[in-house]
C-alpha cells in the first residue's frame, strides 16, 4: 500500500510533502551566492547544493554558462572542514562536470583538496 502525502485542505489548497517540488532553477542559482561569502555557513551551502543536484536529476537544463558559473563558486566551498558540504561538493561538481566548461583543471586540483582524497 502506497502512503499518500499529498493532501487538500478544507479550502482547496494544495499540499505537497516534496519540499523542492517548485522549486525555481534561477532562484536557486540566485542563492548560490552564498557560496561566495566569509564565513561559509555549511548547512545553508549544503542545501543549496541539495537543491542543485535535485534540479538536475529532475531533468532541468543547466546552460553552459550558468553551470559554470556555479561550478567555480562551489570550488569555494571545498576551505571548509565540514565534512557533509565537502561531500556535497563533490557529488554537484561531478554531477555538474559534463554541462560546465574549464571544470578538468579544477576536479583533478580539488579531488585531491588539503592532501587527502574526497
Amino acid at each position: 500500500q502506497e502512503l499518500e502525502l499529498d493532501w487538500i485542505d478544507e479550502e482547496g489548497t494544495f499540499f505537497s510533502s516534496n519540499p523542492f517540488q517548485h522549486l525555481e532553477k534561477s532562484a536557486v542559482l540566485q542563492e548560490a551566492r552564498v557560496f561566495n561569502e566569509t564565513p561559509i555557513n555549511p548547512r545553508k551551502c549544503a542545501h543549496i547544493l541539495t537543491k542543485i543536484l535535485y534540479l538536475i536529476n529532475q531533468g532541468e537544463h543547466l546552460g553552459t554558462t550558468e553551470a559554470t558559473e556555479a561550478f567555480f563558486a562551489m570550488t569555494k566551498l571545498f576551505q571548509s572542514n565540514d565534512p557533509t558540504l565537502r561531500r556535497m561538493c563533490y557529488l554537484t561538481i561531478k554531477e555538474m562536470s559534463c554541462i560546465a566548461e574549464d571544470v578538468i583543471i579544477v576536479t583533478s586540483r580539488r579531488v585531491w583538496s588539503r592532501g587527502r582524497l574526497l
